[in-house]
């Protein structure tokens, strides 16, 4: 490569997935071959990944991109972006490319009609991204860490054919976001990793909904994460909760861990007893102007483990 090539940064098109796999996967993002960015980027149903590449000589050596949800709140609904990767080339560090593929990723997003952002950064990001792009701290989702429970299950596992039917009355007062059918199937059951447990789950001969489970390790401890789940009905949350208690148990999960959001509550209580501790997330939002990101510094946002990329 020609060091001393001009830089150029465009938005990059899904025929651009195989070279921009070579390159994440040279900056050790294992997991990013072309395939998965092409699902995660560009089949998005809200139509709303942004892959912005830096280029030299008409090679990747640097990108930022973004994946655009809807949230909502009660009546109000908004476009919101959520910021993922910032990669770039070790022969570019210290030249500032980083902001310039970064600022021009938040353009591409207002232009497609975006009202604010959040992201969770790792701790090499958060404070460039809170003094030099503006974006201000909202308080660390919490965690509720839940025993695993033995006991016979009664499911079956959803296939990209199948039709998940979203939760019914567990809208609250915070923001969050909105999912239907396509969301789910694009995002757990049409998923090139196939690293998901999605289950239509039942009681006693009755549906209650479905449930998206990822088993991971902490610190070596193999543990299932609640990624989310759509009771058909508020009042039956708690059982389906239960269920996933029992999915933990049966893949020798030591617990099973979900971000605590308003909607969950009732089912969390009814499956105590729980441990609750904070997430330790750098949870970060950023609005329109400066005005508008003081706002949302006030207002409620809750994620669910499956909003995230990284899980």
């Amino acid at each position: 490569m020609n060091t001393g090539a001009a830089l150029t940064i465009r938005e990059a098109a899904e025929a651009d997935a195989g070279a921009l796999s070579a390159f994440m996967r040279g900056q050790g993002q294992e997991r990013s071959n072309a395939e998965y960015l092409r699902h995660w980027y560009f089949h998005n149903p809200t139509k709303g990944g942004i892959v912005i590449v830096g280029e030299r000589d008409g090679a990747p050596v640097g990108m930022a991109t973004m994946n655009a949800h809807r949230f909502e709140r009660a009546t109000e609904t908004a476009l919101v972006a959520m910021p993922q990767k910032v990669l770039t080339d070790a022969s570019l560090r210290g030249q500032g490319v980083f902001g310039k593929l970064y600022r021009a990723s938040e353009r591409a997003c207002f232009e497609k009609g975006v009202d604010f952002f959040l992201t969770v950064t790792n701790q090499a990001s958060t404070d460039i991204f809170l003094s030099k792009f503006g974006y201000v701290r909202l308080p660390a989702p919490r965690i509720a860490a839940l025993l695993p429970l033995p006991g016979k299950i009664e499911m079956s596992l959803l296939t990209p054919g199948d039709v998940v039917t979203p939760a019914v009355g567990m809208n609250g007062d915070a923001w969050h976001m909105a999912k239907d059918d396509s969301h789910y199937r694009w995002r757990f059951m049409d998923h090139p990793l196939k690293e998901y447990v999605s289950a239509r789950c039942s009681t006693n001969g009755k549906e209650l909904g479905s449930v998206f489970l990822k088993r991971v390790k902490k610190k070596g401890v193999p543990v299932m994460l609640l990624l989310d789940m759509t009771p058909r009905e508020v009042a039956t949350s708690g059982d389906l909760l239960r269920v996933a208690r029992k999915l933990a148990w049966k893949h020798r999960a030591l617990a099973l861990l979900c971000l605590q959001e308003e909607r969950l509550l009732l089912a969390i209580t009814a499956n105590s007893p729980v441990m609750h501790r904070s997430s330790g997330f750098n949870f970060l939002a950023k609005g329109k102007d400066e005005s508008h990101t003081r706002a949302l510094a006030r207002e409620p946002v809750e994620i669910s483990f499956g909003d995230l990329d990284f899980f």
